[in-house]
């Protein structure tokens, strides 16, 4: 499947943060090199910024196959 920029994607990844959680793609590198060239961006932050550390994240990278189009 393709995907493009701001596509709502699912994560399929199972030790993901965001398993199962929709996000919005918000690049792709198109280098064959790139392990995980999918950028993805969430309205929520990780464990982090529960955790005292400053922050947190809301984004995360993922492989072509451990994403799919979200259904909304």
């Amino acid at each position: 499947m393709s995907f493009a920029r701001k596509d709502k994607v699912r994560i399929l990844r199972p030790e993901s943060y965001w398993f199962n959680q929709i996000g919005e793609i918000v690049s792709i590198d198109k280098s064959p090199a790139m392990r995980y060239p999918v950028t993805v961006k969430f309205e929520k932050c990780d464990f982090k910024a529960f955790s005292g550390v400053d922050g947190g994240a809301n984004t995360s990278q993922f492989s072509m196959k451990e994403i799919e189009a979200a259904a909304i």
